[in-house]
């Protein structure tokens, strides 16, 4: 069973302002890593099995999700979090915002306040 962590981040704007914000991460267990592994297996694969009645791309779809299939399920694997989101309230127009993050996204990164548009670094807290 996946299990949801919250972990405190500093948000940095380019003036050196700084606010604190949240970070959530989702971390998977073995079975649940090989679970998900095998449903992108199966989504390529089947994937691969519907291209075939189109008539002159099923010579690429069907031989690129059939291979894409264990490549994307080996990568799938591996991942054992994945960062969901940060929230918290921008350093420049201090309102509050949620920022998405992609499943590899590491930290610091550079973003942009999804309600000002300026730069901010997420960093992490120093213990």
């Amino acid at each position: 069973m996946p299990t949801i962590e919250n972990t405190s981040v500093h948000i940095k704007g380019n003036d050196g302002r700084v606010t604190s914000g949240s970070l959530q991460t989702t971390h998977y267990d073995h079975s649940e890593c090989v679970k998900r592994a095998l449903m992108k297996l199966g989504l390529f694969w089947l994937l691969a099995l519907g291209s075939l009645p189109i008539i002159f791309a099923h010579w690429i779809l069907v031989p690129g999700f059939f291979i894409a299939g264990p490549w994307m399920a080996y990568r799938t694997f591996q991942a054992k979090y994945t960062r969901n989101h940060v929230r918290g309230d921008c350093p420049v127009c201090q309102e509050n915002m949620e920022i998405k993050m992609e499943a590899r996204d590491e930290l610091p990164k550079w973003t942009y306040c999804p309600r000002c548009s300026n730069p901010l670094q997420i960093l992490e807290i120093d213990e």
